[in-house]
This record gives structure tokens, C-alpha cells and sequence, in this order.
């Protein structure tokens, strides 16, 4: 009998040792697991704040450009208005032969499609080569469901089964927080600060910051670390989160990478590097800008003197001197390249 009893006993040590075991491993995978989800929510929040912080520096730099560069603007959008004018008044009024007819419109093509002024084929003949309208709208339709904005907005959609994750915290967060179910006038307050986090954060579809808010009130569920149910529920509902957590952290860092490379980015990337040792980009391509409406408005005063024969055909094709010039010397910078 004795010797059964130590059987027993043994048996039962062998029982308890292999479940103490079995309890250290999930302890153990529990706490990687706590310290990955803690790495993810602390690596979303550093990009999540960059991105943020790059797309408000877009547009505060949009914002100063516009605003510095407006009288330019204008400036240039009056002489454009007035240059088609002027064009117009030529075919209208003037009696031009064939050719010389055709070689005007062509000049006026060009002008279009070099970007001195604006589009308008209103004026051409039908043997005048007018712009491929459709198929640049084509392919301008094509490069914008390539843009880096179109694929950022694509890579921030979520699916079926991290919108039902997203959905379950917010309900669970939902009902502490709802202000409806809170009756002191202090705590009331704090809940609706509270729950307006939490709305923007379902609105986003942002995992992150509800799992964060969630922790931040300790409102998780107390884990026995004695139970191996509990355990192995706790692991399984961490290695869930921290997968969506996984793929929004890329989906961050892929955001940010495309809105780096949109031309604002390149832009603001430009513009802080040369703010960094006292330059001014701005005033830069404002100065740019006071030269290309130098050379427009030579441009309208060359095509009024045409119009009020004030100059000859051929002298009008030979265009304005500080034209000539700019043609001149990007024909030398193509030379010594």
C-alpha cells in the first residue's frame, strides 16, 4: 500500500510539474507578446506624429506661397487674358494670306503649348495641329489613379476583419465612456473629451489609438496568470492585435513614404533644407516668376504692335528680344550639358 501511495504521488508531481510548465511557456509568449504590442502602438504613434507633422507643413508652405506669389499670379493670369484678346482681334480683323494666317496660328499654338498662356483652340483652323486634348485627358485621368494620393488613399482602406476589431474596442470603450450613461456633471465632461478621441479614432479606423485609450484607463480585462485558459485567451487576443497593428504600422510608414514623394513633399523637403541655412525658396521662384512675366509682357506688346501694324509680319515672327534670348540660352545650357 505504501508503495502505491508513492506511486501516487509521483504521478501526481508529474501532473503538476508539466502543468506549471505548460503555465511558464504561456506567461512567457504573454509577455513577448504585451512587449510587441507595446513596441507597434509606440512606432505607430512616432510615424503617425511625422505624418502628420509633414502634412502640416505642406500646407503651411502651401499656404505662404500662395499668399506671397498672389500679384504674380494675377498679374500673369491679366496679361493672359489680354494676349488672347489681342490674337483674337488679329484673326478677326486683319486680312492675312494663307500662309501668313497659318504661320500666326502656329505661333499662337506654340505659345499654348509651351505654357506662356493658357490653352484655347478655339482660334485654330482645322490644319493647325491643335493639342491632343482627349488623350491627355486620358492619360491625365491614368497618372491621377497612379498618384501617390490615390495609392495613399488606397493603402488606408481597411478590411472586413480589422473593421470588425476596430468596431468591438469601440463599442467596448463606448459603453465607459458614452457621456448619456454618466450622471456627475464633472465626470460627464471628461467622458465627452474622452469619447471624442475615441470617435475620431473609429472614424479613422484607427486601431492604435483605441487600444491605446483602452490602456491608458486600464480598462482591460484582469488576467489570472494562474489559469491556463485565461492565459491562452489572453494570447490569442494580443497576437490578434498586434497583427492589425503590424499592418496599419506599414500602411503608416508606406503613407508616408508616397506623401514624401508627391511633388508638395519634394517641395516642403526642398524648402526646409534651404530654410535651414537662411535661404528664402519663396523669394526665389518669385524672382523666377517677375522673369517669365517680363517675357509675357513683351509678348503682348510685341502681338498688339502686329495687330496695330506698328511692326511687320516678319519682324513679328521673330518674337520679342527677351524671348530670343531665353531660346538662346537654353539652347547653350542644352550645349554644355
Amino acid at each position: 500500500m505504501a508503495r502505491k501511495s508513492k506511486k501516487a504521488s509521483n504521478s501526481h508531481s508529474a501532473t503538476s510539474f508539466k502543468t506549471e510548465l505548460g503555465l511558464s511557456d504561456l506567461r512567457l509568449r504573454l509577455n513577448f507578446l504585451t512587449k510587441e504590442n507595446e513596441k507597434f502602438l509606440s512606432q505607430i504613434e512616432k510615424n503617425r506624429a511625422e505624418l502628420d507633422n509633414l502634412n502640416n507643413s505642406i500646407e503651411e508652405i502651401s499656404i505662404q506661397i500662395t499668399q506671397r506669389s498672389a500679384p504674380f499670379r494675377q498679374r500673369i493670369l491679366e496679361l493672359d487674358r489680354q494676349i488672347h484678346n489681342v490674337f483674337k482681334e488679329i484673326f478677326a480683323a486683319r486680312k492675312l494670306g494663307k500662309k501668313p494666317r497659318k504661320d500666326i496660328q502656329t505661333i499662337y499654338y506654340n505659345l499654348q503649348s509651351d505654357g506662356f498662356i493658357t490653352p484655347n483652340s478655339s482660334q485654330f483652323d482645322a490644319d493647325i495641329p491643335e493639342s491632343d486634348n482627349s488623350k491627355s485627358s486620358s492619360n491625365w485621368d491614368n497618372d491621377q489613379e497612379r498618384s501617390p494620393q490615390k495609392s495613399i488613399e488606397d493603402i488606408s482602406k481597411l478590411d472586413r476583419e480589422e473593421l470588425k476589431k476596430i468596431r468591438q474596442i469601440f463599442l467596448r470603450l463606448a459603453e465607459v465612456f458614452h457621456p448619456d450613461k454618466v450622471t456627475d456633471e464633472a465626470k460627464r465632461e471628461y467622458c465627452t473629451e474622452v469619447m471624442k478621441e475615441i470617435n475620431q479614432a473609429y472614424q479613422n479606423g484607427d486601431l492604435a489609438k483605441l487600444l491605446a485609450i483602452e490602456k491608458q484607463q486600464d480598462l482591460n480585462e484582469i488576467i489570472n496568470r494562474d489559469s491556463n485558459d485565461d492565459l491562452m485567451r489572453e494570447c490569442a487576443k494580443v497576437d490578434a492585435e498586434n497583427a492589425f497593428l503590424k499592418n496599419q504600422l506599414s500602411n503608416l510608414k508606406l503613407q508616408l513614404k508616397l506623401t514624401k514623394n508627391t511633388p508638395q513633399g519634394q517641395i516642403t523637403a526642398n524648402f526646409r533644407r534651404i530654410t535651414k541655412y537662411g535661404g528664402d525658396p519663396i523669394g526665389t521662384a518669385l524672382v523666377e516668376m517677375e522673369a517669365q512675366i517680363e517675357i509675357i509682357e513683351q509678348l503682348h506688346k510685341l502681338a498688339i504692335a502686329f495687330r496695330d501694324r506698328r511692326i511687320t509680319i516678319k519682324e513679328f515672327l521673330q518674337g520679342p528680344i527677351a524671348f530670343m534670348q531665353q531660346q538662346q540660352m537654353t539652347e547653350e545650357d542644352k550645349f554644355w550639358a
